[in-house]
């Protein structure tokens, strides 16, 4: 199976495009806008540990953050670092969640790519009390459901007067370049 998801996380760009997201209407920049913050592991899909340490929201009119994800199936680990975080979505189904969109470059396991990225963050509760989620796709085809957290917290911050977003708010296509929400797994 690692063999799968090497071939998946080395292939840049393959599926770019290919993806397609829900309805625009499904998911929009939250108003106010807030942001999250999280960092922590999860369990691959192979049952790798996954490193992620990310943040994200509007500030002063613009999308701000950034997004660490190391996965360590490959040697060298395969490192997911943004450089450009383009949009910060909310979906009304899930209400503690975040989806943090940009571009980024991945070093390790095959080599050095640039990728877009969509990452989903969710808080449900304090560390030990709730279930907090992490997920990531790339626009490679590389896919980390959204499963719950082993170690680590997220926490989902109330807005106030310096997070603001664009406006107009840009669409969840315009935001995220066709990715999809991580997939929920439970």
């Amino acid at each position: 199976m690692r063999r799968t998801i090497f071939m998946l996380f080395a292939i840049p760009l393959m599926l770019a495009g290919t993806l397609t997201s829900g309805p625009a209407s499904a998911h929009f920049v939250p108003a106010p806008c807030d942001f999250i913050t999280g960092g922590g592991f999860i369990f691959g899909n192979s049952g790798q540990f996954i490193n992620f340490g990310a943040h994200g929201g509007c500030k002063n009119g613009q999308f701000w953050g950034h997004v660490n994800v190391l996965d360590h199936s490959y040697n060298p680990p395969a490192h997911l670092r943004s450089t450009n975080i383009t949009g910060y979505l909310m979906d009304p189904a899930f209400p503690n969640a975040r989806d943090i969109c940009g571009e980024g470059v991945v070093d390790g396991g095959a080599g050095s790519f640039t990728v877009t990225f969509r990452v989903r963050m969710e808080d449900n509760g304090e560390p030990g009390v709730g279930v907090d989620r992490f997920g990531v796709r790339l626009s490679n085809g590389y896919l980390q459901s959204t499963r719950i957290i082993s170690g680590g917290n997220i926490q989902l911050h109330k807005s106030n007067p310096s997070t603001t977003g664009p406006s107009p708010a840009p669409t969840e296509a315009q935001m995220c370049g066709g990715l999809a929400t991580p997939e929920q797994a439970f």
